[in-house]
């Protein structure tokens, strides 16, 4: 009798452990549902309520929105189009050269790295630029080994360009920008 129930147990047992197992392989198997999320289709379009000062203001963060959807998606491509697009639309020489390193490597986390430091040289233009709408700037403490990455954005929902896929959702709005 002792036998039939250390035996039932163990199967039990190992019957839950498999069934636990095999849920968690099905929930990351099911694709993650962007419909309801304009910001992740190929559509680079900057939300029209964002409005700034002067056309090539209002290029630079349409191509910054362009850079920073591509690495949500994690694709080098993209983000490299992104930045030659910023290149063609500045006259500021670090700001070339920052969004240069974006387009001369295949490295996606070399790119998120470098996005960082796009968005730490973009932001004071967007500041003084802006005359309508919000930006949203937006903190990941994780970013980075946990040394933590901001990114700005035109619409509240966080969509996280330094993990992508991996963690979509990680981040904060630790600022909203409005017109001076």
């Amino acid at each position: 009798m002792k036998k039939v129930r250390l035996t039932t147990t163990i199967m039990g047992m190992a019957f839950m452990s498999l069934i636990t197992m095999s849920c968690k392989e099905a929930k990351k198997e099911i694709p993650q549902d962007n419909s309801m999320h304009p910001e992740m289709n190929n559509s680079n379009q900057v939300n029209t309520k964002t409005k700034f000062n002067d056309v090539k203001t209002e290029a630079i963060f349409q191509h910054y929105i362009h850079i920073k959807t591509a690495l949500v998606n994690s694709d080098i491509a993209e983000a490299q189009s992104g930045a030659r697009m910023i290149i063609e639309n500045t006259d500021n020489a670090a700001l070339k050269s920052t969004a240069s390193t974006i387009v001369d490597t295949d490295n996606i986390e070399m790119q998120r790295k470098v996005f960082s430091d796009v968005t730490a040289q973009i932001e004071p233009l967007l500041k003084t630029s802006l005359s309508s709408g919000e930006i949203y700037k937006q903190y990941c403490p994780m970013a980075f080994n946990n040394t933590g990455g901001y990114w700005l954005s035109n619409d509240k929902l966080i969509q996280n360009p330094y993990y992508g896929q991996k963690m979509l959702k990680c981040g904060t709005i630790t600022e909203t920008i409005n017109k001076l």
